[in-house]
């Protein structure tokens, strides 16, 4: 039976990153551009930031338990996802030593072009980091799978949830807790359970949260969604203002609040939106998320540096609709052409 509610939200966490994208850049600009734009800006960057931990948290809940061969996992897997991130961190490579900002050039050495795809961010290509995390994740699902799914058909063994709740609380702990302590009271907790850290636990979250759904009305968790996404944006307001810059603590994709956004919209749309809205229209985005992802930062740089189509045109509502409807629209375009490309259309957009 097919879940539209993955589509739809799939969809809406494609698009909310490109407006997170649009509008973040504005955010940083704290004390630099006037307090009402700066607002502007800054809401609409918070708001995005559900959609990481969403992607990761539909992956979770799409392949976990999804058992095929090892050999056939991994190949199809990472060629989809590999292959065209590979070619896209060497177009924006290319492209920077072009156009690019002085500090985003590579020396045009092989070397020089291997050790920036190593180590990330290559080319002003920032936005790639989620598939260098992606790719990490994936090559732990079939054991991580294993563990959770057992041998047993149904959708989540009942001998495995207490083990996944203490894989989640343990999870919550290392990221939230430990990180406040060390913040707020000056040291750091040096219990190692670095294995329970990172996004890992997003992708867990979701095939926990995917099979098991909630009791919560759907006004309780759009309630929910809307008190997590007011108090992110508030407190990152508060310790940016006093630090006079903008500070990433609290809108960071592992931080308590935006957990709490990430988790009521997961559950939100699971319950509420499980409707074959514009089945074609939808069909067609969720196809093309991966490729418009890897496109759409060079789109919104060429934009924003060449044409001057950004938060600070006109008023920051107008420039970064703007920016972000011309940017959408012209990554589906260029997704939609090379994907008609016999043979190599798909290893370069996935």
């Amino acid at each position: 039976m097919k879940k539209y509610w993955v589509t739809n939200l799939r969809v809406l966490a494609t698009i909310s990153v490109i407006l997170l994208h649009a509008a973040g850049f504005g955010s940083l600009h704290v004390k630099k551009i006037a307090y009402s734009d700066w607002w502007i800006c800054h809401i609409i960057n918070v708001f995005g930031r559900f959609a990481v931990p969403v992607f990761v948290m539909l992956s979770g809940y799409l392949l976990i338990g999804k058992y095929e061969e090892l050999s056939t996992f991994l190949k199809k897997r990472f060629t989809r996802i590999f292959v065209p991130f590979l070619i896209w961190s060497l177009v924006y490579l290319i492209w920077s030593n072009f156009k690019g900002l002085a500090n985003e050039r590579t020396p045009w050495t092989v070397g020089d072009f291997v050790k920036k795809i190593l180590a990330g961010g290559g080319g002003g290509a920032g936005h790639l980091w989620f598939v260098y995390m992606l790719l990490g994740i994936y090559a732990f699902t079939p054991v991580i799978s294993r563990w959770i799914k057992g041998t047993e058909n149904s959708p989540l063994p009942n001998t495995r949830r207490n083990e996944v709740w203490y894989f989640i609380a343990l999870w919550v702990v290392g990221n939230v807790v430990y990180t406040l302590i060390n913040k707020w009271f000056g040291f750091e907790i040096k219990f190692d359970i670095r294995y329970f850290t990172g996004f890992v636990g997003y992708f867990v979250l979701g095939y926990y949260l995917g099979n098991t759904g909630t009791k919560l009305s759907k006004s309780t968790l759009i309630l929910l969604f809307l008190a997590f996404w007011g108090l992110t944006a508030y407190i990152c307001y508060v310790v940016s203002w006093q630090a006079g810059k903008y500070v990433y603590d609290y809108t960071d994709y592992l931080s308590l609040p935006v957990m709490g956004m990430s988790v009521t919209i997961f559950l939100l749309f699971q319950k509420a939106c499980d409707v074959d809205f514009m089945p074609k229209v939808m069909q067609e985005l969720d196809i093309t998320s991966y490729g418009v992802y890897l496109v759409h930062a060079l789109i919104l740089r060429i934009l924003s540096r060449e044409y001057r189509i950004n938060f600070t045109w006109i008023h920051p509502l107008v420039g970064i609709t703007t920016h972000f409807l011309i940017t959408a629209l012209i990554s589906y375009l260029i997704v939609k052409i090379i994907s008609k490309i016999p043979k190599v259309g798909s290893w370069i957009v996935g």
